[in-house]
């Protein structure tokens, strides 16, 4: 596998986890083939997993106490 800068890598993973994006379409962000920036997601799924989790289970959790919150008003 070729070394990509550490920029790139940076970049690849932050498309990856902070913008959500697949291999391709973080691939054609960061200048990078297609077969790179595959390898790469397979290779940190569970860092991305959990970089997901993490931004997403705080969001849900405030979902649903919103919508605790108008269910008590309505009944």
């Amino acid at each position: 596998m070729a070394k990509l800068s550490k920029e790139k890598l940076d970049a690849l993973k932050s498309a990856f986890i902070d913008d959500a994006m697949s291999p391709g379409d973080a691939a054609r962000k960061v200048g990078v083939s297609y077969g790179t920036a595959l390898r790469y997601y397979e290779l940190w799924d569970e860092e991305i997993r959990k970089g997901r989790e993490k931004q997403l289970v705080p969001q849900i959790l405030e979902s649903m106490k919103r919508l605790g919150k108008k269910k008590r008003k309505s009944v």
